[in-house]
């Protein structure tokens, strides 16, 4: 090979570029990349034991892409991807990467992120339109890059703020293309197929259908345009993106070559023109059937979903949306109060129901199955729930939530002008109001875990799909919830979200390692204790109560054998009343097969329970004693000292008290104080979004005159909230990963601030 010509690029230097002559080998290359230290013992197994698999098999798999057969290429079509995937991660440039998205990462742990990221690229790639374009007949041939596989999008230039270095414009964005020199005469273009089909459409700026960056996909890999021929001109347009998207150098055989932003000056939008596969794409897309020798069919639609979408698509607004008009995002909210200041590019989705839609969905299919919309009152209900509605409830759910849903494209977006909070704890009737919805007078919005379980991802002895006769009890309590959240859920205030682990089974297994690897061992405090106690006990006498009259004096005899039938006829009674004023209790006695009933307590784990605050925009609520000592152990680069700017804020806080419903499930009116103090909590985490120090005189202030109203109380119950704002937010490598690998490509932020609901009508302690 001739010596390579190098040129240093603008993004690191701003100086007039050096020329260098000298091998790539020489020049392409850091040292110490990948060693990690202990000690004084320097360990290179990384380079050696991954990336020299890597790369050997990589270099077959190029050259059964330039030049072999399909057989060859079927073989190495794995180790293509997974090749090309270290090239884009190993760079500096992509370790800078990487670094971006975490906080405080060690060379050991950055090497470790690495490997665990390494393939996330592939399975989107697999899905693409795939083309070889040839650059033989030209007189210029491919850039090589310190940076190999690069990333075009026609409506992000190089400057703007989504490409400024390290990141590159996300490869799940209908219109990026993915670049990829193979040689310098072979140059692979990866185009998103709804792209390649409809690159006019106008959306190139919203995520392809079922972006993921981890799952399974399918593809054919005979799937592969070639043929195109390459003038010089399109050459330069290519090595021009490639220059732009270095992170440091590029090299080339001769000294022109390097400067193709001078031999192409046109619009950025423009360049793409080259990229575009054309129409030969009838071996993309498409249905695909899979049968297996046991008789077991698999279905796979062009996006890599399991099952048809078609009944969650929506039309999206006709033309721009006015400030007061309802936001094409589907919250309820008025278009200026939500999507109006986020741009396109971090929208939630506009084209499919959002997560207030379908729950809205779910009450009315609830109405219709249990025919209260025919007359039937809820006493009705209780009394005559039938297996048939419980399993067409459920498949109602499954249909609204099914096993490919991507929740990253339906969570509201994070903003600092509306209150929102996540609720860590339980979402249970019986003790929601204590916590969760008691405190909805004080915040803007509240995102709760859905009470309901998704069946088509649980085995079918414990699904309600096939064994629904167990679960009447706990889907009367579900609807029950549902019904008495509707109103807020209308309003855009409340967002019940399934829990990821219910039905995306990558996400079950990646939070399973997570759990795995750090086993921590908490044990309950009172708090938990308390409402653990106060629910197994309301359900256990639920189902005593329930017993028919001769079973259930029975076992009254046996309890207290000193009562007299009178007494013992006067408890029944009394049993029966109770139940026919619980709005919670199945009056159907129970079942006589001894099989019992399933009851699933669900609640966002700590791992979730980040995820989801740190899309949304959340501050956290803590009901638990053991979640609020879960969520402060430490963890690798995340530091959990209190913000010493912010101490002498926050210790006061705790002074502020919460009234909540007793004995009811939300507010018949706003508790006093109520507005002042969702005023006061939405000015801390504003400012403790953007660590906006001047602001503390402020909150000092609205404290002082939240502190000073006296002589104003509210029937009910009172809540402590103690705050925690760590240094950095609560960050966690292995949450950090969960919002790369199944949340957004944009850098997103920890929550920085959480509050415990200390219940003081319970002898606590004031640590937790």
């Amino acid at each position: 090979m001739q010596p390579a010509v190098i040129a240093a690029h603008g993004q690191i230097s701003i100086r007039e570029p050096e020329i260098e002559h000298k091998g790539t080998k020489l020049s392409f290359q850091a040292f110490d990349l990948y060693t990690t230290r202990f000690g004084g013992h320097l360990n290179d197994e990384v380079e050696r034991l991954l990336f020299g698999e890597i790369d050997t098999k990589g270099a077959t798999a190029i050259r059964a892409w330039i030049n072999g057969s399909e057989v060859q290429r079927h073989s190495s079509f794995h180790d293509f991807f997974s090749y090309m995937d270290a090239q884009k991660l190993r760079t500096p440039k992509g370790l800078d990467w990487i670094t971006n998205q975490y906080s405080g990462l060690s060379q050991v742990e950055l090497m470790a992120e690495m490997q665990r990221l390494r393939t996330m690229h592939a399975t989107m790639w697999n899905e693409c339109v795939r083309e070889i374009v040839s650059a033989k007949k030209s007189t210029i041939k491919f850039l090589v890059s310190d940076h190999p596989v690069c990333v075009y999008h026609g409506e992000l230039s190089p400057d703007a703020p989504e490409c400024q270095y390290p990141s590159d414009p996300g490869i799940e964005l209908i219109g990026s293309h993915t670049i990829f020199p193979l040689d310098a005469d072979h140059c692979l273009i990866l185009t998103n197929l709804e792209f390649a089909e409809n690159p006019l459409a106008g959306v190139s700026l919203t995520s392809r259908t079922n972006a993921r960056f981890r799952g399974s996909g399918l593809a054919r890999t005979d799937a592969l345009i070639r043929g195109r021929e390459l003038s010089s001109g399109e050459v330069v347009a290519i090595n021009r993106i490639l220059k732009a998207r270095a992170r440091q150098y590029v090299a080339a055989s001769t000294r022109e070559w390097l400067f193709p932003d001078r031999a192409n000056t046109d619009a950025w939008r423009d360049l793409g023109k080259v990229l575009h596969p054309g129409r030969n794409l009838w071996k993309f897309g498409g249905e695909t059937y899979i049968g297996y020798e046991d008789g077991t069919t698999e279905y796979r639609d062009k996006f890599g979903r399991t099952i048809s979408h078609d009944h969650l698509a929506k039309k999206p607004p006709a033309g721009k949306l006015l400030i007061g008009d309802q936001c094409g995002c589907g919250s309820g909210l008025r278009y200026g109060e939500c999507c109006e200041s986020i741009t396109p590019l971090l929208r939630p989705s506009w084209d499919v129901y959002s997560i207030r839609e379908r729950n809205l969905m779910l009450c009315n299919a609830a109405r219709d199955i249990l025919d209260l919309n025919k007359g039937a009152t809820w006493d009705d209900v209780r009394r005559n729930l039938s297996d048939d509605q419980v399993k067409k409830l459920h498949e109602i759910f499954v249909a609204l939530w099914p096993r490919d849903t991507r929740i990253a494209d339906l969570l509201p977006r994070p903003q600092t002008q509306r209150l929102r909070a996540v609720f860590i704890g339980i979402t249970d009737p019986r003790t929601l109001g204590f916590s969760g919805i008691g405190m909805l007078p004080y915040l803007d919005e509240l995102v709760l875990v859905h009470p309901f379980i998704n069946g088509a991802a649980m085995k079918p002895e414990f699904s309600p799909l096939h064994t629904p006769a167990q679960f009447k009890e706990q889907l009367l309590s579900n609807v029950f919830l549902l019904f008495q959240l509707e109103p807020q859920i209308y309003r855009g205030r409340v967002h019940l979200v399934p829990d990821p682990i219910d039905y995306d089974l990558d996400y079950r297994d990646e939070v399973t390692s997570i759990v795995e690897a750090n086993r921590d061992k908490v044990e309950m405090g009172l708090g938990d204790k308390w409402l653990v106690d106060l629910i197994s006990r309301d359900l256990h006498l639920q189902t005593i109560k329930r017993l028919p009259e001769t079973a259930l004096k029975s076992h009254l005899r046996k309890l207290a054998p000193e009562m007299n039938a009178e007494q013992v006829s006067a408890v029944y009674d009394s049993f029966k009343r109770d139940s026919e004023e619980d709005q919670l209790a199945l009056l159907q006695p129970p079942r006589s097969d001894k099989k019992g009933a399933f009851f699933a307590q669900k609640g966002f784990n700590r791992e979730t329970g980040l995820f989801m605050a740190a899309m949304t925009g959340s501050i956290i609520l803590v009901e638990s004693d053991m979640q609020w000592t879960r969520l402060h152990m430490p963890d690798p680069g995340a530091a959990q000292e209190e913000k010493s700017e912010w101490a002498t804020a926050l210790r006061r806080l705790p002074q502020l008290r919460a009234n909540v419903p007793d004995g009811a499930y939300a507010h018949l009116e706003a508790p006093p104080n109520a507005s002042a103090s969702r005023k006061l909590l939405r000015s801390i985490f504003a400012a403790a979004w953007k660590d906006d120090r001047e602001a503390l005189p402020l909150i000092t202030s609205r404290l002082d005159a939240i502190l000073a109203e006296e002589g104003e109380t509210a029937d009910g119950l009172t809540l402590s909230l103690i705050p925690s704002m760590p240094v950095g937010g609560f960050r966690r490598n292995d949450v950090s990963r969960l919002l790369i690998t199944f949340g957004r490509s944009a850098t997103l932020k920890p929550t920085p601030l959480a509050f415990f609901l200390k219940k003081n009508w319970l002898n606590q302690n004031d640590e937790h």
